[in-house]
């Protein structure tokens, strides 16, 4: 299934953007696809959702019971976010979170 996730959503990226992690959440059951540019949130026929990272502030908490929580917005436009819940780490939640520990704070 991660092969065709990888085929459908790279063919709706911008030239020269490249996937750099794929995992599934635990709410959704919905793929998250981090790419250099974007973030992505994929059903399995289509992306439901897409922000591009520079635009973006978010946060990531891990806790034993439930997981981990990611919680992206966008700086741009209030209403605009999107919210997860993983099983346990991965790679998607590792880029996020070393990406918004080097991001400025906002106003």
């Amino acid at each position: 299934m991660r092969r065709r996730v990888r085929s459908a959503v790279s063919a709706a990226l911008a030239p020269g953007d490249e996937i750099r992690a794929i995992a599934r959440d635990a709410i959704g059951r919905d793929y998250w696809v981090l790419t250099d540019r974007e973030i992505l949130r994929f059903d399995g026929r289509r992306i439901l959702q897409r922000l591009a990272l520079n635009d973006t502030v978010g946060t990531i908490t891990t806790q034993p019971s439930a997981g981990v929580t990611v919680r992206i917005h966008s700086r741009r436009t209030a209403d605009t976010h999107m919210l997860t819940s993983f099983r346990k780490a991965n790679d998607v939640t590792r880029g996020l979170a070393a990406r918004f520990e080097h991001q400025p704070e906002t106003e």
